[in-house]
C-alpha cells in the first residue's frame, strides 16, 4: 500500500474533527472510532451531494434508490461524499470532507488510475 496521501481534508467542525485521506489504492478515515480502511476494490461509486435536510424542506425525501448508510459525521446538514462499496454491513459511507467536490474530483481520480492498473477490479458496468 502506498504511504504518500494523494489528498488530505482539513478537520474542521463539520466533520468532528476527524481526517480523511485519499491514497494511490485506498481510503483512509481517522474517526473517533478508530482507523477505517477502505480499499479501492471495494469501491463502486462516489459522489457529491446537497445537505438532506436543506433538500428535505424542498420536499425531496431522497427514497429512490436509498441504502442505509454509516455516517461519519455531520453529513446531513452539509454538502457531502457518498460513498458506495460493495462490502462491509454498511455498504454506504456518508462523511463531509473539508471540500467535497475536490475530495471527490481527487477520488474520482484515483480510482480511474486504480483501475486502469487493476481491470479486474472495475466495478460491473
Amino acid at each position: 500500500m502506498s504511504d504518500t496521501p494523494i489528498y488530505v481534508s482539513k478537520c474542521s467542525f463539520k466533520n468532528f474533527w476527524q481526517e480523511y485521506r485519499i491514497y494511490a489504492d485506498r481510503l483512509e478515515f481517522d474517526t473517533l472510532g478508530g482507523k477505517m480502511t477502505v480499499p479501492f476494490e471495494h469501491v463502486e461509486t462516489a459522489a457529491t451531494t446537497n445537505s438532506d435536510v436543506a433538500d428535505m424542506l424542498k420536499g425531496d425525501l431522497k427514497l429512490k434508490g436509498f441504502r442505509p448508510a454509516l455516517k461519519l459525521d455531520w453529513a446531513n446538514v452539509v454538502e457531502h461524499v457518498v460513498l458506495d462499496r460493495d462490502d462491509g454491513l454498511l455498504k454506504r459511507l456518508l462523511f463531509s470532507p473539508d471540500d467535497p467536490r475536490a475530495f471527490c474530483e481527487a477520488l474520482n481520480s484515483a480510482l480511474d488510475a486504480y483501475r486502469a492498473q487493476h481491470p479486474d477490479h472495475a466495478p460491473p458496468a
